[in-house]
């Protein structure tokens, strides 16, 4: 299903008929909709919760910014030639063994080493105009990007470079009438039921979200039984051959 069809399906299911114009143009469903679909994504892991996201590194380049992730797992990095795997150490061990000068004195190198970053300054209508003659300390130069994730690399890249970030991702949010995503192509009545659990919320019932609770909870271990399945099979199989 599509935005539109799910919108319509939700009033004809819900029977909330004042958040969808007679047209079937939002008036207040997709909200609720969307806030459905991020509840899903946190509730259990499936087999599309895990998502790449590219970046490129131009030379002289240390860190790299990608939306709406929940978590990174892990961080590779590739150039023409070859990839390799960045290890994870924490932002704290990456200042104080390899971001000690600041980042124009930096030699440059392959990255070996990758942290998360920090994207918030405080106060938050702060930048980093005002913090003067210690601007060039600055690691990441935009502050409050709400929905933005950053890792930071050891070194300054020698050349240009692409990341693969893999991680949690929240799904792609729906905002125009033809939009579809994994919850709303493959299970679609279970987008419409953490919807529908998200107006209980709105309307502070406690019971109808306790029942829709159950109700998808029941349909998402079943979805997370299927990504088990696929983890194990594999082993399973090597070990019976041995």
């Amino acid at each position: 299903m599509n935005l539109l069809e799910l919108r319509t399906k939700l009033r004809q299911l819900s029977g909330r008929f004042d958040l969808v114009n007679e047209d079937g143009s939002d008036n207040g469903a997709d909200f609720f909709i969307n806030e459905g679909q991020k509840f899903l994504d946190r509730l259990d892991e499936t087999q599309k919760s895990i998502a790449s996201c590219f970046r490129f590194v131009e030379e002289g380049g240390f860190s790299a910014q990608f939306p709406f992730c929940r978590a990174i797992k892990e961080v590779w990095a590739m150039n023409s030639t070859s990839r390799w795997r960045l290890k994870k150490k924490s932002l704290q061990e990456l200042v104080s063994e390899y971001l000690t000068g600041t980042p124009g004195s930096r030699n440059l190198g392959t990255p070996l080493y990758y942290a998360p970053g920090i994207t918030r300054y405080i106060p938050e209508d702060a930048s980093v105009d005002s913090l003067e003659s210690f601007i060039s300390w600055v690691d990441i130069p935009a502050g409050n990007a709400h929905e933005y994730n950053t890792v930071i690399l050891n070194v300054p890249s020698q050349e240009k470079i692409a990341l693969d970030i893999k991680g949690l991702f929240y799904t792609k949010q729906l905002k125009h009438d033809t939009d579809e995503n994994y919850w709303s192509t493959v299970h679609p009545f279970l987008l419409i039921m953490a919807a529908q659990r998200a107006m209980e919320i709105a309307n502070r019932n406690t019971q109808g979200v306790n029942d829709w609770n159950n109700a998808i909870i029941v349909e998402m271990r079943q979805l997370g039984m299927d990504l088990i399945e696929e983890i194990v099979a594999e082993p399973s199989s090597m070990e019976s051959e041995i």
